[in-house]
């Protein structure tokens, strides 16, 4: 069908994204089913990877500098350029997905009458996730504790306050918006029970993006072919099991104990190999790290995204020492493909993994007991595959992409259909 992008009398809709490469691995298939519909689909997200695919797509893309979240100055003018956007080009509705997008991106809808404001929030800095400080240079000069116990005092000092003044900032939020979307069954009982967002605007999408079942599925035999898939990626050969991560590779994410966990298990388990897919955020740091394990034979570092279906399927074991923050689209892609997880206990791995029977969790910040637990599943191929076919058969049966996309479509139908009647 002809795109609607460039049609003057198409209705608009707005997605506000810090990261073009989410946008485009996410949701490119409910903007392609809401451009047939006949809507025009303008994207305001970071220069980076993904941003070609969207404009190969033949979506209205426009650059806002929000890749890197501490630049203030390009905050301050992300605002303004999505204002005089929505000034030049009227929306009937703005989806913003991230925190700082989601108060600018509401702000500017509203000054410009937007009638549908939807925000969508995976997590909510309010509970245990601690407050990270641009530090991480000073690592590099052979002081990480020492900026450990720096950080850790400032939280001492202004986490409280923070906090706070983050409860204000929610609760303005959820007053602003017409639809405020969370992806967790904690985060939906902690906005209720802090009553953050009135109760009718509140809305769950379990799983966040849901899967696209048609890209992270196993060929039609039904075996993974691990083997097969080593040998694709070029893997050593004396690796007996491997274990792997995919996604962001920073201290914010959780990457130095995933590190750390890499480098206990190296020494215990020689046989063991890691697969590591930073999806092209990788620290300086963590890079140097890795890459002097992967001179030492223990370390895979793949760097192609696009590769992630096959650094799945060579895995045995997918290992998540993610923080709330830390995006947990792996552990559900992984999962499809037959692959448990193992991890920290937080909101986003407890939504998709059941312990014991789809994969296992432990306290979150406990390496040990993360290392161990990943010791010993490795011992037990047998019970790795018991657990990875019950969690593919989880994920198809709750975390289906298409079924994601149809619900919110139905929110933005009904809430559209209210406003636009009301006027």
């Amino acid at each position: 069908m002809e795109s609607t992008s460039g049609r003057d009398d198409a209705p608009r809709v707005v997605y506000l994204a810090r990261n073009a490469e989410e946008v485009a691995r996410r949701y490119r298939g409910r903007l392609r089913r809401m451009r047939d519909e006949g809507f025009a689909v303008h994207i305001l997200t970071a220069i980076g990877p993904g941003m070609q695919q969207l404009l190969d797509e033949g979506f209205e893309v426009q650059p806002i500098p929000v890749g890197n979240p501490g630049n203030l100055a390009g905050l301050l003018g992300t605002y303004f350029i999505v204002q005089a956007h929505l000034i030049e080009n009227p929306a009937v509705l703005v989806h913003s997905f991230g925190h700082r997008l989601a108060w600018l991106g509401t702000y500017a809808a509203r000054q410009v009458e937007v009638p549908a404001v939807f925000s969508t929030l995976e997590y909510h800095w309010l509970e245990d996730d601690p407050l990270h400080f641009p530090l991480g240079p000073m690592a590099q000069f052979g002081v990480p504790k020492a900026v450990q116990g720096l950080e850790e005092g400032l939280n001492r000092a202004v986490g409280p306050v923070h906090r706070r003044w983050m409860r204000q900032a929610y609760r303005w939020l959820g007053r602003q918006v017409d639809r405020y979307v969370v992806t967790t069954e904690f985060d939906f009982q902690l906005v209720q029970d802090m009553e953050l967002v009135p109760v009718e605007k509140l809305e769950i999408a379990v799983g966040a993006t849901g899967v696209d079942l048609e890209r992270y599925c196993l060929p039609e035999k039904g075996d993974a072919d691990r083997e097969g898939a080593r040998r694709a990626l070029g893997l050593p050969q004396h690796w007996r099991q491997v274990a792997g991560w995919v996604g962001p590779v920073t201290r914010r994410h959780g990457a130095d104990d995933l590190i750390e966990v890499i480098d206990r298990l190296s020494h215990s388990h020689p046989s063991v190999g890691w697969l590591v897919n930073p999806r092209g955020q990788i620290a300086a740091g963590q890079r140097r790290r890795l890459n002097q394990l992967e001179g030492k034979g223990r370390v895979y570092l793949l760097d192609e995204p696009d590769d992630d279906v096959e650094a799945y399927r060579a895995m045995d074991l997918l290992v998540w020492p993610g923080r709330p923050s830390t995006p947990h689209d792996a552990i559900a892609e992984a999962a499809a493909l037959a692959v448990p997880t193992v991890g920290f206990d937080t909101p986003a791995a407890r939504s998709i993994v059941e312990p014991g029977q789809t994969g296992h969790l432990v306290f979150a910040d406990e390496i040990e007991a993360l290392s161990i637990t990943v010791a010993k599943l490795l011992t037990d191929p047998a019970y790795l595959r018991e657990l990875g076919w019950r969690a593919r058969s989880r994920i198809n049966l709750h975390f289906s992409r298409h079924d994601v996309d149809r619900q919110i479509l139905r929110l933005y139908d009904r809430v559209l259909d209210q406003k636009l009647r009301a006027e």
